[in-house]
């Protein structure tokens, strides 16, 4: 399929509405069938990620400049997928495995955007070779709100690994950095690809 092709604005638009679907779908059925409901999980990674991008592709099917932002695509497409790589290699055995809501969230939602990004190519903004390092901002506020907020408040952070008590402070450090570098590399590998397609 060429960017050419008339089915390419199609696909983009069957993806764009399968991601907010897939999303408000994952997010009723934990509020219709578990015990505590979606507020709680609102503290995670994973649920702020997904929601993010389910109201950036909202606000790019009703708006042609929001579509063309790559900035904020990218970032949302980077959250997402580094969510469900984390969730499917380190904690299924601690959120009841592949639920339908966990399997939306961390496997449909980033196939999804992944595959809308490399059709987005033309249609959207140039992107920058130092868009990784501010798409680092969220994550690195999101650890800092994890450590210092939370754990004042009276809560534990919502990973273990990212948990002092759990797996020890020097611990939490090495994961801490671990995380920085797969956001970059990961972001970058967005990047190149974008980069592509829109030289293509």
């Amino acid at each position: 399929m060429t960017e050419a092709s008339p089915a390419v604005p199609l696909l983009r638009t069957v993806l764009r509405v399968a991601v907010v679907a897939a999303v408000v779908v994952a997010v009723v059925l934990v509020e219709l069938t578990s015990r505590s409901g979606v507020l709680w999980r609102l503290v995670t990674f994973t649920y702020q990620a997904n929601l993010l991008a389910a109201g950036f592709y909202a606000a790019t099917l009703l708006s042609r400049r929001a579509d063309a932002r790559s900035a904020l695509r990218g970032a949302a497409v980077l959250y997402v997928v580094v969510a469900g790589l984390v969730w499917n290699l380190f904690l299924t055995d601690y959120s009841m495995g592949y639920t339908p809501a966990n399997f939306l969230l961390h496997v449909v939602v980033p196939v999804l955007a992944l595959a809308e990004w490399g059709l987005a190519g033309p249609r959207q903004s140039a992107v920058r070779w130092w868009y990784p390092w501010a798409w680092l901002v969220y994550p690195a506020c999101y650890v800092v709100v994890a450590l210092a907020v939370l754990n004042h408040a009276g809560r534990r952070a919502p990973y273990y690994f990212l948990d002092p008590e759990s797996v020890g402070t020097l611990t939490v450090g090495i994961n801490i950095a671990l995380l920085g570098a797969m956001f970059l590399a990961l972001g970058y590998l967005l990047t190149g690809l974008g980069r592509a397609r829109v030289k293509r």
